[in-house]
């Protein structure tokens, strides 16, 4: 039975890789600039209730476009090893939670023009896509060859990666396989997570109010709110895979420090649309969401 979703970043990724389907994958970078600003300002005040809306991984190309855009150095001792994914074949639940990851990855190293490291992210992401069924959507279209061919223009990536995870979503629907969908973006919300909030200690070990810090601890407190979604979402496939009732815990954890956050809280009550980038948020409040995080990451990827 089709699964409700009613996360409005979804449709909003959605219709921009549509969007760039329609265009030749010479689009200059310019077009591609404008395209990633729009969706990383585009708020939920335009959320679609109850609309049936695909999973397109947003939040690994919505967080590491914004982790750019802040300045932030590329670090890749903060990605999963590529060399990990071999250990990832046993089960379906880590080999979509970490289809997840990789994918994840895989966006942060090409929006920091990691080209070397795209392919070796994307190479991971062969190997375990492969093991859920996904050889038509990597082997469709020469995609390995366009990527090695396009590998230096960002537009033309994006676009390319954007077709594989469509092509993935619709095999994976055809197949009666929702749950794998739901795994693998739960995989990649906790990867940007991680990376993101990683990032932000680093550079703002005091949680201090400058801009490039405030841009992503704004990400991070809307990426957080994602939870709820996730949690109907996971819920609603429970019986797929044993372990999802444990991930669901794990992620209601999340969710309840997140929602007892002083500022969330507040604004909440008022009913209003948040601006994330102006919440005042202390390191005692955001201290052990970072290590919920960090410990839902580490059993994910171990």
């Amino acid at each position: 039975m089709p699964i409700k979703r009613i996360l409005a970043s979804c449709l909003l990724i959605s219709l921009f890789l549509s969007a760039c389907q329609s265009n030749s994958e010479q689009t200059t970078a310019n077009d591609s600039q404008e395209n990633l600003d729009s969706i990383a300002q585009t708020n939920d005040s335009n959320a679609v209730t109850e609309e049936e809306v695909s999973f397109n991984l947003p939040s690994a190309l919505q967080i590491a476009y914004v982790l750019r855009k802040s300045g932030v150095e590329y670090d890749q001792s903060l990605m999963n090893n590529p060399k990990n994914a071999s250990k990832y074949t046993t089960t379906n639940y880590k080999k979509a939670l970490n289809f997840g990851v990789y994918s994840t990855d895989l966006a942060y190293c090409i929006f920091n023009k990691r080209f070397q490291e795209s392919k070796e992210s994307l190479k991971a992401c062969k190997e375990i896509g492969s093991s859920l069924g996904l050889n038509q959507a990597f082997e469709s279209d020469n995609m390995a060859q366009r990527f090695d061919k396009n590998i230096s223009n960002e537009d033309s990536v994006v676009k390319i990666v954007s077709s594989l995870q469509l092509k993935s979503d619709a095999i994976f629907e055809e197949n009666k396989q929702e749950h794998i969908t739901v795994l693998a973006f739960t995989g990649a919300w906790t990867e940007s997570l991680q990376i993101a909030m990683s990032m932000y200690g680093k550079e703002n070990e005091q949680y201090t109010k400058e801009t490039g810090s405030r841009k992503i601890l704004g990400n991070i407190l809307e990426q957080l709110l994602m939870s709820e979604t996730i949690i109907r979402a996971l819920k609603s496939v429970q019986n797929s895979e044993t372990e999802i009732p444990e991930l669901i815990r794990k992620i209601e954890e999340i969710n309840s420090k997140t929602v007892t956050i002083s500022a969330i809280e507040k604004a909440m009550e008022r009913d209003e649309d948040i601006d994330f980038s102006t919440l005042s948020i202390s390191a005692n409040e955001l201290k052990p969401i970072n290590d919920l995080v960090s410990n839902l990451r580490n059993q994910i990827i171990n």
